[in-house]
């Protein structure tokens, strides 16, 4: 108590006045200050059980509603920022609620008339953070003051994300590259650039959560990437002017907190950003068959099982609607494994299969040595491995004349699907590896 006066008396002389009604001057390890309690038994920030069991009910009945006022919604987004301390994910979920009182054409600055009488329509994303929020409190599990320590992952990690492609490049100073690269879906083709940014962040650390969880836990990873929207979201924890990027952003942040690592991103320009190259290779190596022209190659020689070289965006899918499994360039998640070549293919039945015109002659080989049947796309031009193909080759199916437009596409620069036009046919062949067709008898048929 004596220690307690002097410091009282010292801090009144100092110029200090004190409310001390609302002071502390015994140390305590629990204590409540502005609106968060503090835990310095456990080295967390807490919720206050009187704030639960207020804006719970209210979420409740929110949730139950079509229209809520500008002035409540107002209101609850603020109570529920203020709790940001003690919720770590808590400011990803009030995006859509700052979008809809954005968009709503009323402002804070309007009377409380105008605010109590302007309703706002519940989207499906408003009850989803509604939803999530009522979790957050009832779970209350509150905040470490300290997540990690500064143990950074010795990793060059960087992404990156043109019109139509994205790329992930993590390089260890042990040799080991591990690389994740395709093109996006037609759902996010139509997309502005942060999102696709976003999207190649998150398929580079879904590689990382995928092949290597225990090198990555408890670790910060500093991921390169040359996109300062993307970084500024990041650390602002959300956006309400693009919620497309803001989902993604949600994502990549249940991805570090399932995964027990942090991210931090660094800014880099283009130029030097390693992941950049695979995002700018040559979009005729990711030609796609149209469906039209794969069920008639199915009808002919199916049922297919396997699309040998393929991504998760241009896999042929079966009559109905279902992904063939595939084996891709680079890591893909939806992948049965990455690099055909590195694949043990004497388990593999009714494949099919559309190599990029380069590598034909390398997949010939290696289907051969394998000894795996397979139906596959080529150019009927003069090549070194037209003999190889002549003598397996059992069956034949034009599939274009040159020049012809309907056939095959590809995603240009922009991500706009185009026709993609050969100078020369193309043509679909059923090849026979497993033993020696007799190649006159089937030139003579």
């Amino acid at each position: 108590m004596r220690a307690m006066v002097v410091t009282t008396i010292v801090l009144f002389k100092a110029g200090y006045f004190m409310g001390i009604s609302k002071c502390c001057l015994i140390p305590e390890q629990f204590m409540t200050y502005l609106g968060i309690d503090c835990d310095t038994r456990n080295g967390r920030f807490l919720i206050p059980q009187d704030r639960i069991e207020k804006y719970v009910p209210i979420l409740q009945t929110f949730v139950s509603k079509d229209w809520v006022s500008f002035s409540d919604m107002e209101k609850m987004v603020g109570k529920l920022v203020s709790l940001e301390c003690a919720v770590p994910a808590g400011m990803w979920y009030t995006r859509e609620q700052y979008s809809a009182t954005r968009l709503s054409g009323v402002s804070s600055m309007n009377s409380k008339k105008i605010r109590d009488n302007k309703f706002i329509k519940i989207t499906d994303g408003i009850r989803e953070e509604w939803l999530m929020w009522i979790f957050f409190l009832s779970q209350n599990s509150g905040s470490p003051w300290k997540s990690y320590n500064n143990i950074f992952l010795q990793a060059d990690i960087a992404s990156d994300a043109s019109g139509r492609a994205y790329a992930g490049v993590v390089d260890f100073p042990t040799g080991i590259l591990k690389i994740t690269a395709g093109e996006f879906d037609e759902a996010l083709q139509e997309e502005d650039i942060q999102v696709k940014e976003a999207e190649a962040l998150r398929a580079t650390l879904q590689m990382l959560v995928t092949e290597l969880p225990s090198e990555i836990k408890g670790k910060t990873l500093v991921c390169k990437v040359d996109n300062q929207v993307l970084k500024a979201v990041w650390e602002r924890k959300g956006t309400s002017q693009n919620l497309k990027l803001n989902s993604i952003g949600k994502q990549i942040y249940w991805m570090q907190f399932i995964g027990q690592f942090y991210i931090l991103l660094q800014y880099v320009k283009s130029e030097e950003n390693v992941s950049d190259k695979f995002t700018r290779q040559s979009p005729g190596l990711e030609a796609t068959l149209s469906r039209q022209c794969f069920m008639a190659i199915w009808k002919k020689w199916g049922p297919f099982e396997w699309d040998l070289m393929s991504s998760s965006t241009n896999v042929m899918r079966n009559p109905e609607g279902k992904k063939l499994n595939f084996f891709s360039r680079y890591f893909d998640q939806s992948a049965k494994g990455t690099d055909l070549f590195a694949q043990n293919m004497n388990w593999i039945k009714n494949a099919y299969c559309f190599p990029p015109f380069p590598m034909t002659g390398m997949v010939l080989k290696f289907l051969l040595e394998q000894k795996v049947n397979c139906v596959m796309i080529l150019p009927a031009i003069n090549a070194p491995w037209v003999n190889l193909v002549s003598a397996h080759m059992i069956d034949l199916l034009e599939i274009s004349k040159p020049f012809q437009a309907n056939q095959f596409s590809v995603l240009n620069q922009s991500g706009k699907r185009v026709p993609k036009k050969y100078p020369h046919a193309m043509i679909a062949v059923k090849l026979c590896f497993d033993s020696t067709p007799s190649t006159l008898q089937f030139l003579h048929k």
